[in-house]
């Protein structure tokens, strides 16, 4: 009888402790967080795209790059920004709101003198670039330049590259810009022509972009668009195709460089800035 009860007595404790066990883990369970279907996720972070630069060429207007912008910016795909004059005595004047988490922004910068040197246009860009970097806090751009703007872009990334009170310049497309001059030979043959080793013949400010070539980043990505209507002249009728091309000296040790040849009527200087088919090329390079 003894032996009965203390077999009771031990089954009694052991299930004491069991029931405690699992009361306790039940608890547990409970005092977890439930999910629901209605639960909100985490809101995610807005991107911060870098933005585009747009310039104009010699003599060019809001017109000259305007157009451009507004087709990449139809249809959502990119966002018209700011615009930012500089006055001949390089005051800098900005219209617009600066909005960081823009899609794509693009920033036309436009000089009111537009027939100016490219000593003054120089530092107008340094002017632009310092307010973009101190005022909006923009560490790095894109920029794009018809005609003497491409020209324009090279003398200020030379000769501001790497320094912090400037954006990084990330991309550069340069649309018909004349690195080596104006001349173009009704044959279609100059003095300028190139050769496997550059030029045949090298402008001062060919001789100035090479000199001072060491100062462009690695980093750099360049798209460089020239145009060819094919009369015989080997031009876009302003600009040569060896002028032009020349840029591919200039850029020999950047990270990637690029060369696009546009043909026929609508590769005509003032028109390649008008070309859809050039709108597609900088797409697919500014964002692959």
């Amino acid at each position: 009888m003894k032996k009965i009860l203390v077999a009771i007595s031990i089954l009694a404790v052991f299930a004491i402790g069991f029931g405690f066990i699992f009361a306790t883990h039940d608890a547990a369970k409970s005092e977890q967080p439930k999910t629901t279907e209605n639960q909100k996720a985490p809101a995610k972070v807005k991107s911060i795209d870098v933005p585009t630069l747009f310039l104009h060429g010699y003599s060019g207007t809001k017109n000259s790059m305007g157009h451009m912008m507004d087709r990449l910016a139809r249809n959502g795909d990119a966002t018209r920004s700011i615009v930012i004059s500089v006055t001949p005595d390089g005051q800098i004047k900005i219209d617009g709101e600066w909005d960081k988490f823009a899609k794509k922004p693009l920033i036309q910068v436009l000089f009111e003198d537009n027939k100016s040197s490219l000593t003054n246009q120089t530092a107008w860009l340094q002017s632009v670039m310092r307010e973009l970097k101190s005022t909006y806090h923009i560490p790095a751009v894109n920029v794009v330049g018809h005609s003497m703007g491409g020209v324009d872009w090279t003398s200020y990334i030379e000769a501001a590259s790497n320094q912090p009170t400037f954006p990084a310049v990330a991309k550069l497309v340069t649309i018909g810009a004349p690195f080596n001059g104006l001349v173009i030979g009704e044959d279609g043959k100059t003095a300028y022509d190139l050769t496997e080793n550059g030029p045949a013949t090298q402008t001062e400010r060919y001789q100035g972009f090479i000199a001072r070539q060491k100062a462009i980043p690695a980093s750099l990505e360049v798209l460089n668009i020239a145009g060819d209507v094919e009369d015989g002249t080997k031009s876009d009728t302003s600009v040569s195709l060896a002028s032009a091309l020349s840029g591919k000296f200039i850029f020999n040790h950047v990270a990637s460089y690029k060369e696009l040849v546009m043909t026929g009527s609508q590769a005509q200087h003032s028109r390649l800035h008008e070309n859809r088919d050039v709108d597609d090329a900088i797409k697919a390079f500014l964002w692959p």
